[in-house]
């Protein structure tokens, strides 16, 4: 069986909606995961048309997208995110998004977009990359852990209106 080609490239304008369609997906997860703690946003597909049409150009940010046989199935965003007094967090790149279509999950594509990413995240200057992953996606807390990220913090939460 021949392995597939696969690309990482940094997104350009006419990428963006190939990236707001998965960013749409990786919403529809997490909302999937704890609707609780992921919202849905009024005209939420539109609202990240808009914002990912914004990153592609941001010097502070990179959008990348994968590729198998040059058809998109993948992103990533990371962002250089100013420190914040109220987080106690010095200024950090972020990986915000990352995300495998499942026809293209299991071939590689993941890992290339993860180590394609911590590059772009050295790239921005930052001493550290991080990221949150949804308590219930082990396969992406795997994936993480696999390639050198560490728990530094935990996030709760509680429902107020429970019994």
């Amino acid at each position: 069986m021949n392995k597939p080609n696969i690309t990482i490239r940094q997104a350009n304008i006419a990428d963006h909606q190939g990236v707001t369609n998965y960013a749409i997906q990786l919403v529809y997860q997490h909302q999937n995961f704890n609707p609780l703690r992921f919202a849905a946003f009024e005209n939420h597909e539109q609202q990240l048309f808009d914002f990912f049409e914004e990153q592609i150009t941001n010097p502070k940010a990179v959008v990348l997208v994968v590729e198998v046989e040059n058809k998109i199935v993948g992103y990533s965003f990371i962002r250089l995110e100013e420190s914040s007094f109220v987080d106690i967090a010095p200024e950090s790149v972020w990986l915000h998004d990352i995300y495998i279509d499942e026809s293209a999950r299991g071939m590689g594509a993941g890992k290339l977009l993860l180590d394609a990413s911590i590059g772009a995240a050295k790239k921005l200057g930052s001493q550290v990359l991080i990221l949150q992953v949804a308590a219930q996606n082990e396969f992406a807390k795997k994936l993480f852990e696999a390639n050198g990220f560490k728990v530094a913090t935990y996030e709760m939460m509680m429902i107020l209106n429970e019994g």
